[in-house]
């Protein structure tokens, strides 16, 4: 299991080994549902997500697919709204984003750590550096491009990158060819 990279407190970290999110288990996800939510609001309230991962919720700049809405305007339009949707199973995918962060080797986010710590931010020019560099990782660790490019935009926005800048880096990297 990963291990979260924002702090949890006791009770917090007792819910999180209540949730199972290993989409194979059906029952598991059931069973998940009410830590789930019980956990999310706690995060929310203390406001222990990072900024750029709430974002990525519920921004619609933050989705670039998603014709001008926010992943959470999507789960509205599909008639899930308020507290039903940090119930409805497909948020799963969100609090695991908002709790363990990016699903990429931790060399990979140090590398981009290191890149962004002088200034705090990735410009268009430090994306096209890092570009190659985040191709080259999909080879080198086995990653699925389509998997990976979710990432490394999610990385690349965490660490300052503009969305539209993160998306450049995703684009490039979902075309990588494995084979």
């Amino acid at each position: 299991m990963r291990h979260p990279d924002i702090v949890l407190k006791d009770d917090e970290l007792a819910l999180l080994s209540r949730i199972n999110f290993n989409w194979g288990n059906l029952g598991g996800i059931r069973a998940s549902l009410e830590p789930m939510y019980e956990l999310t609001i706690r995060l929310l309230k203390r406001k222990a997500v990072p900024e750029a991962r709430i974002a990525y919720f519920t921004n619609p700049d933050f989705n670039p697919g998603g014709r001008g809405k926010s992943r959470e305007d999507i789960f509205r339009k599909n008639g899930t709204s308020g507290d039903e949707i940090l119930r409805h199973p497909n948020f799963l995918r969100y609090l695991e984003y908002f709790i363990f962060g990016p699903k990429l080797p931790p060399a990979v986010i140090d590398k981009f750590r290191s890149e962004s710590s002088f200034s705090g931010y990735l410009t268009g020019g430090d994306i096209n550096d890092l570009t190659p560099y985040a191709r080259s990782c999909v080879r080198l660790y086995g990653l699925d491009p389509q998997d990976a490019a979710e990432e490394f935009y999610k990385l690349a926005t965490e660490h300052g990158a503009m969305p539209s800048f993160a998306e450049t880096m995703r684009r490039s990297v979902r075309a990588v060819k494995i084979g």
